[in-house]
């Protein structure tokens, strides 16, 4: 993985609000430069038309795009990368045939020493309740937890916003995952702008702080 690669946010596209795109050019306005294009339902003709036009944008920021699940998706819109949960292909054989940044979902240590060797970053979590899709909630804790035990960048996941971003970030994570609060906001280029300058901020205040 490229040692560019900025995963302090990292907004994943997906809801019935906002067409994905119009969450990505938001989110990319805002600053952020890493998108992930997540479909769960759509043909797969629909996700590649859309997924390309995303990967136009991304071109015009200067900045990633990743694709969930779909290693064939990523492959025809020509992504950035892909992302890979414990029930989709398994990473070993995603590094087989996929030639980019692999990212892989998991919730415990276990899992995360599985695919060390091959993920470039893991998405951790879920940190709090989601409305999102159900999932199981590992808590601050669990998401140390990971963190501590891995080399590799972890970004946190997870019911994530502005009230509790700051305290996700004390866990040592990378960057953080959202989806609603961007992409349900009623203004998702707003959100990301405050989210961004949250972890900015955060960040500078790090730097000042004495040894």
């Amino acid at each position: 993985m490229s040692s560019m690669l900025n995963l302090s946010l990292y907004v994943i596209t997906g809801n019935r609000r906002w067409k994905h795109e119009e969450v990505a050019e938001a989110a990319l306005k805002a600053g952020v430069e890493i998108i992930q294009y997540r479909e769960k339902e759509a043909p797969a003709k629909i996700m590649v038309e859309e997924a390309r036009r995303i990967r136009k944008l991304c071109d015009e920021y200067d900045s990633t795009l990743i694709v969930n699940d779909r290693v064939d998706v990523a492959i025809a819109c020509n992504a950035d990368g892909v992302h890979v949960g414990q029930e989709d292909m398994p990473v070993e054989i995603v590094a087989e045939i996929f030639d980019g940044i692999i990212g892989v979902s998991v919730k415990t240590v276990e899992q995360a020493k599985r695919a060390e060797r091959h993920a470039d970053y893991f998405g951790a979590g879920s940190v709090f309740p989601t409305g999102t899709k159900e999932t199981e909630v590992i808590g601050l804790e669990g998401v140390k937890r990971i963190v501590e035990a891995t080399s590799v960048p972890v970004v946190a996941i997870g019911g994530i916003n502005r009230e509790n971003v700051l305290e996700v970030l004390e866990t040592g994570v990378a960057g953080v995952a959202v989806v609603s609060a961007v992409a349900m906001a009623d203004d998702p280029e707003k959100a990301a702008r405050e989210l961004l300058d949250l972890i900015e901020n955060l960040e500078k205040e790090k730097v000042r702080e004495p040894l």
